[in-house]
């Protein structure tokens, strides 16, 4: 289904075609560009089309120019604030839809990274000089997340099917508050934001494909077998919204399906015996195993440095400080190496304070 995206942007009409072109390459989204004007005459151009907009892209610097009879003298994040004050309000916009900023780098490191109570008014932010490079990406995730915004606005509070589970699936009690089961009070944003932040993008109840890779002891870049093995597991794989942008695939039902396969418990085995185990039961020869970190002691991998993003066994990595976690979520570290090394510093990622302790007696080895 192509979804119609209008594209809000006081550039010069020149670039902001090429951007709207370089997000509508595979034909998922019509875009049609509009330059802002008037805050109150904007708003109401929206209400007036809104039957015509399915998703919102919206420039961060809105202000920039002050030329011709449209110009504007706000930013994105207040024009969102004034279209989702009109959702569902009397002569306003019946349907939600997603509203998605675009701007520079340079823009959003000046005048919005450090505002973060416009951040979730946006349910992606697009850097116009990866338009380029990840035109494709952003298309399919701009038509993805739409598409969950109209899922959601049918089935608000169904997540078992929100999700893809069966209808008597008890992850979705485990992972929504009651605030998101009763659907009282939560918006369409809310519930999309709230899948996509915290069950989609952080590994949990569901797991990325690197994840699943670390998990079977298999460096999956370098095996030619690793597809053969994954249809495997096909039928464990997450088949709910966003699905279109991101494979993800249940992580209990992985462990489950290794219980069935194999007679000893994955999270015991090195990566060399799970891969060998793997290559013996599915005739799989072209399967690579994952190898360690420098500074690692365990090849009995289940999660990644978060620094490079490679295998590693939670005993010889570093609880990483930062947002608080849900019980559910797994836990997320740092490996000696890149402390050491400076590179998770470089990349603004910090061991929690409590591994300050055990740290500076494990750098004593290494002096």
């Amino acid at each position: 289904m192509k979804y119609k995206v209008l594209y809000i942007d006081d550039e010069v009409s020149e670039n902001s075609q090429a951007f709207a072109d370089g997000l509508s390459k595979n034909g998922l989204l019509e875009i049609d560009i509009i330059k802002p004007t008037n805050f109150e005459k904007l708003i109401n151009e929206i209400v007036e089309n809104q039957t015509k907009i399915d998703a919102l892209i919206l420039d961060l610097k809105l202000d920039g120019n002050q030329k011709g009879d449209r110009v504007a003298s706000f930013t994105a994040p207040t024009l969102a604030t004034g279209i989702k004050t009109k959702y569902f309000s009397e002569n306003g916009i019946n349907n939600a839809f997603p509203i998605f900023l675009i701007s520079s780098i340079s823009n959003l490191k000046k005048y919005y990274d450090s505002d973060t109570s416009s951040h979730d008014l946006f349910d992606y932010t697009i850097h116009k000089a990866n338009i380029g490079k990840e035109g494709d990406k952003y298309e399919f995730l701009i038509s993805s997340i739409t598409h969950a915004y109209k899922a959601i606005q049918e089935n608000t509070t169904n997540f078992n099917d929100l999700l893809g589970l069966p209808a008597d699936s008890e992850i979705p009690n485990k992972v929504f508050t009651t605030k998101f089961l009763s659907g009282e009070g939560t918006s369409i944003s809310e519930i999309s934001q709230y899948i996509f932040n915290e069950i989609i993008s952080k590994s949990g109840v569901l797991i990325d494909e690197n994840i699943l890779a670390v998990r079977l002891g298999i460096y999956f870049e370098d095996s030619s077998d690793w597809l053969a093995l994954v249809e495997n597991l096909k039928d464990y794989k997450y088949s709910g919204i966003f699905k279109d942008s991101f494979n993800r695939w249940w992580s209990n039902d992985v462990l489950n399906w290794w219980n069935s396969n194999f007679p000893k418990p994955l999270i015991q085995l090195t990566a060399t015996d799970r891969v060998n185990l793997l290559k013996e039961k599915f005739q799989l020869p072209n399967l690579v195993e994952a190898h360690q970190i420098l500074k690692t002691t365990s090849s009995k991998f289940w999660t990644v440095c978060q620094a490079y993003k490679l295998p590693l066994d939670p005993k010889d990595g570093f609880l990483l400080d930062g947002n608080l976690m849900h019980t559910w979520q797994d836990k997320r570290y740092l490996s000696l190496h890149s402390i050491l090394e400076r590179d998770a510093k470089g990349l603004g990622l910090f061991i929690h304070p409590a591994e300050k302790e055990r740290l500076e007696d494990i750098k004593q080895v290494y002096k």
